[in-house]
């Protein structure tokens, strides 16, 4: 095992792509839902960092999986982004891979799409914040910061994080600050995220909640892949250190997720 292993880093380092010419894939699996991916041009840290935006348009993509093959072509104008036929299923459990041409190589990667997550429940469904618009300086804590505990069940040890985003069509800030305010502050995110953990729970905090409604609590299994590049997501093809990938001759993510969702609501006092 241990000769094999060494046997495909040697062949691997022989036919990797040059630095600075590797193709950066950024896919994620889902189940019943068809296949998108898009693909970027990796950029080398001596170059300008305004050209890190760059696509890769006229790629023949094939994933195969289940038995099928599926072409993928450009979406909608998008020459970054390749999608199947809007019929294709995506199973659980199915190991899919992924190939293409570019630079003379293929890049190639494979990844399975995991169980939905199981258990999923939080300790509260909504919370009370006061609305404060700020006409000089900044907002000030009147509410308390409230935990959102979640919990499920995990007897594998799998991958999880959660995802919390404002679902309403019109966003409603909690704290307005002056116009004249940075444009980090006036920015503000209306979905945020958690780590990926192998436990069983995660907190949230009523203060990161900005937006008054409804919001889409939705749990993540993810595959080990996706936690190891979340871990070094600071490192990007703009850095020297080269980031995690398991995609040949590529840069770049190729994963499967599941999901589950719960619905919780930020109401005003």
């Amino acid at each position: 095992m241990m000769l094999g292993l060494l046997t495909s880093c040697d062949k691997a380092t022989v036919n990797t792509i040059p630095g600075g010419a590797k193709p950066i894939v950024e896919a994620y699996l889902v189940p019943n839902q068809p296949i998108a991916i898009k693909v970027k041009k990796e950029i080398l840290y001596t170059e300008n960092l305004a050209n890190r935006e760059t696509l890769i348009p006229g790629l023949s993509i094939k994933v195969t999986g289940d038995g099928q093959t599926y072409v993928l072509k450009p979406y909608s104008g998008l020459d970054s982004l390749y999608r199947s036929e809007a019929n294709v299923k995506l199973k659980v459990g199915v190991t899919y891979s992924l190939s293409f041409d570019y630079n003379g190589k293929t890049v190639s990667a494979s990844t399975i799409i995991p169980t939905k997550p199981v258990g999923l429940k939080s300790d509260i469904t909504s919370i009370v914040r006061t609305r404060q618009v700020i006409t000089s300086g900044f907002g000030r804590d009147v509410d308390g910061n409230i935990d959102v505990n979640l919990t499920w069940l995990n007897p594998k040890g799998e991958y999880h994080f959660v995802v919390s985003e404002n679902i309403e069509p019109k966003l409603d800030l909690v704290v307005t600050l002056p116009t004249s305010s940075t444009a980090a502050f006036n920015n503000f995110n209306n979905r945020f995220r958690s780590q990926p953990v192998q436990g069983t729970e995660t907190r949230l905090r009523s203060q990161q909640f900005l937006y008054f409604g409804r919001y889409n609590v939705v749990l993540l299994k993810v595959n080990p892949d996706y936690a190891t590049l979340y871990n070094t997501e600071g490192t990007t093809s703009q850095n020297i250190s080269t980031p995690p990938t398991t995609i040949i001759n590529g840069l770049g993510i190729f994963t499967g997720v599941n999901a589950d969702t719960l619905r919780f609501q930020v109401k005003e006092r």
